[in-house]
């Protein structure tokens, strides 16, 4: 089990927030996501079920100047799972944490 966190900013054409199973992990969780901005903006989650094929919304919101959304929920992502990650407008940072379940 190896804890990881990464952060930067939000690509308005959409930025991919982990893919699952980094580094040989068995399933990977996000924890923790944390997005702010301070003008309004929308933020639009998805995540993309690779063994599927399919993108699935998980929310998009409206959000006013200077909020900051912290999502706690857990995200188990299995190998080549993504969550992404669109905001309207430039600006936008988030912060992600969570951890990789090596396989035994």
């Amino acid at each position: 089990m190896a804890e990881f966190s990464k952060q930067g900013d939000v690509a308005i054409t959409g930025t991919i927030l982990f893919t699952g199973t980094s580094g040989g992990a068995l399933l990977s969780k996000i924890l923790t996501m944390r997005f702010n901005n301070p003008l309004a903006y929308d933020l639009k989650l998805e995540k993309y079920e690779a063994s599927t094929a399919i993108t699935t919304t998980i929310y998009d919101l409206t959000l006013a100047a200077g909020d900051t959304l912290t999502d706690n929920l857990s995200y188990a992502l299995n190998a080549g799972d993504q969550l992404i990650v669109t905001s309207n407008i430039a600006g936008t940072t988030y912060y992600i944490y969570g951890i990789d379940y090596a396989s035994s």
